[in-house]
């Protein structure tokens, strides 16, 4: 929380209070004790981001020597700040890996020669708290004549990378050619593996003259379809009876494949006739139309765009949203007296049926299934997709739990897909992975699988799929040792 400053509203007083909120909804009291610079708090240019379950960091704007940056500064959870770390300039976006251990990104807005200048960050070190720059590049908009960028729009990969899009329209002033395309988007991709990111691709192109194109979000489809950015387009229709024009803005989903290639561009309804609109894509097929005015509303629409008949609303007094994919539920949050806040959720219809055990749309069992006790001599452990798929080269991991929660877990198997001896059975849809004699070693003990993004791709695309990226959601446990001798 943070104060608004009374005399200059644009601006909050430069100390922040903060709420850390469990698993199980316990909160956690802690006052930063740092004084944040001016150009952080007027006006308030200040983000959090957590890090791990110990660490995050607190965003804001500073001077160095009169030169405005963007900082970050690391705390952990018992109020203890560790370093401060130089981030980019002002404008730059900072976001986490959508893989946890992957570390965060900043990347800079491009600068009139369309260069973005980006920096890869650790996550904190487990016992020191400290953050390193483990690699830096560019990203680099595509050198046309007579075009000039216009925007640009960064997103996660399933990877554990990041994607970038840059938006491009025609100069008249260079030239005139009814045949050349007036508008083109091109994106671009920071794999996880790469130092540098791939050559931009062409994903969008048109000869009409809008007024402009802005993508309003891009996000993965969650399915192995590749991602799926939302897309106004801005244009001026003249109305031939009265001879007099008004603008129209319609909405599009632009789908692409993580090697560049069009998927899909279909119109996507707007059932407020409202131009101020945000577009979400849902973990249970379609997307979430969000209107904020007086209230905010919001609307359902199938995976093609079409409005689904549902609607819900929040009232003027709620401030904030959010959206949790896992259980398809939307929370806003209002103000109570005594400094209280109320909490309100707001389920969404799913549009399928996908599994929501394993945080993992595309996976659909696993054995061990999830909490089973099992007999330690197993040969392999087996996981089910929802869709026939082919091995790749990330990870699978076997940790053994710690006892000690200072320690870290102990890392007991890993295999990358690739390995000759994981392999997929002849229904195309289950992964076979053999298990090392010592990995499950130690009787009546508690394990957890990770699964990395990309250890499967599907067999139609080729594309990615999601893994089991967060600890503690496959878990299992070993038999106790005399229990196990007893049914031997």
């Amino acid at each position: 929380m943070a104060f608004e400053d009374e005399d200059h509203p644009a601006c909050m007083l430069p100390y922040l209070h903060l709420r850390f909120m469990d698993k199980a909804g316990k909160i956690k009291y802690m006052d930063f004790n740092y004084t944040l610079p001016a150009e952080a708090i007027c006006p308030i240019n200040i983000d959090i981001l957590p890090l791990t379950n110990n660490y995050a960091m607190i965003i804001y704007v500073k001077s160095n020597n009169g030169v405005k940056g963007k900082y970050g500064i690391i705390i952990n959870y018992s109020n203890e700040s560790i370093n401060e770390i130089y981030l980019g300039n002002a404008d730059g976006f900072v976001g986490r890996s959508i893989v946890p251990y992957k570390g965060f990104i900043n990347i800079e807005k491009p600068d009139k020669e369309g260069i973005a200048i980006w920096r890869w960050f650790s996550l904190p070190d487990i016992i020191t708290g400290e953050v390193v720059k483990q690699k830096n590049g560019e990203f680099h908009a595509p050198n046309i004549l007579s075009y000039t960028l216009v925007d640009s729009l960064n997103f996660l990969l399933v990877d554990g990378g990041f994607g970038f899009m840059y938006i491009l329209k025609y100069d008249e002033t260079k030239g005139s050619d009814p045949n050349l395309q007036y508008w083109r988007v091109y994106v671009s991709f920071l794999r996880e593996d790469a130092d540098s990111p791939t050559i931009p691709y062409l994903v969008y192109q048109t000869t009409e003259r809008l007024n402009n194109i802005t993508i309003n979000s891009c996000t993965t489809t969650y399915n192995a379809e590749g991602y799926v950015c939302t897309m106004a387009l801005n244009n001026t229709v003249m109305n031939k009876k009265n001879n007099k024009s008004r603008t129209e803005i319609n909405y599009y989903q632009l789908r692409f494949l993580s090697t560049g290639a069009l998927e899909q561009l279909n119109k996507i309804s707007n059932p407020t006739n409202n131009a101020d609109i945000d577009l979400e894509i849902l973990y249970y097929g379609g997307f979430l139309m969000e209107h904020i005015h007086s209230t905010m509303d919001f609307y359902l629409l199938d995976n093609n765009g079409n409005y689904m008949q549902l609607r819900e609303s929040f009232g003027p007094e709620f401030f904030h949203f959010n959206i949790f994919h896992i259980n398809n539920t939307i929370v806003g949050i209002k103000n109570q007296s005594n400094n209280k806040l109320e909490f309100l959720l707001k389920s969404i219809p799913r549009l399928n049926n996908r599994s929501t055990e394993y945080g993992c749309p595309v996976i659909e069992t696993t054995k061990p299934a999830i909490n089973e006790v099992i007999d330690p001599s197993i040969k392999e452990i087996i996981i089910k997709y929802t869709i026939p798929v082919k091995l790749s080269t990330a990870n699978v991991s076997i940790f053994q739990q710690s006892d000690d929660p200072s320690k870290p877990d102990l890392l007991r198997q890993t295999f990358s897909g690739d390995h000759k001896l994981c392999t997929v059975g002849s229904d195309n849809y289950t992964v076979h992975i053999p298990i090392f004699e010592s990995t499950f070693s130690q009787p009546n003990s508690s394990y957890y699988v990770l699964v990395d993004n990309n250890f499967v791709i599907s067999q139609e695309r080729d594309e990615p799929l999601m893994g089991i990226i967060k600890k503690n959601i496959w878990t299992f446990s070993t038999k106790d040792i005399d229990k196990w001798y007893m049914e031997i």
